[in-house]
């Protein structure tokens, strides 16, 4: 039984030790993260957009020039860009968490260290990408397709709660 502790306090203090050095890996590179900074060029660079980590806009940019262009066009390639430099500050942030991530999927499960536990990792979902498009241009699936089992409830003239 002693043997069966021992081993357990290895595994436990090797755990800790490999936990502590993933965290600080992580505060690096969240520190690293957010300073990146991503921008995009359109409609002959008249139009640019800055976005920061999150892919929020922090600077948009218009040349001399950009009067050339309806305002409908320089909405639509606003947003264009945006979506661009979204995209690639996207890019840059995976890159740059890829080897955190391949850090921690090295770092032992709890079914590791405790016979029986769960694995907690498998029960986190990832979030949907929130779509690109604005509301009032979405395809909204019909709420007949969510209930198509459903079955309509059409009272008699008399029904048993009016009893």
């Amino acid at each position: 039984m002693s043997q069966t502790n021992d081993r357990l306090i290895t595994d436990v203090t090797q755990f800790l030790d490999s936990f502590q050095s993933a965290m600080a890996q992580v505060s690096d590179a969240r520190r690293q993260r957010d300073a990146l900074t991503a921008s995009a060029s359109v409609e002959r660079g008249r139009i640019t957009v800055v976005v920061n980590a999150s892919g929020s806009i922090v600077q948009t940019r218009f040349s001399e020039d950009v009067d050339d262009l309806s305002y409908s066009q320089v909405a639509r390639a606003t947003v264009e860009a945006a979506q661009q430099a979204a995209a690639e500050v996207k890019r840059k942030s995976e890159e740059l968490l890829a080897p955190l991530r391949a850090a921690r999927a090295q770092l032992p499960q709890l079914p590791d260290l405790i016979e029986g536990a769960p694995r907690l990792r498998d029960e986190i979902t990832e979030p949907p990408v929130a779509p690109l498009t604005p509301p009032g241009e979405r395809q909204t699936a019909s709420a007949t397709a969510e209930f198509e089992d459903a079955v309509e409830y059409r009272p008699s003239r008399r029904s048993t709660f009016d009893r």
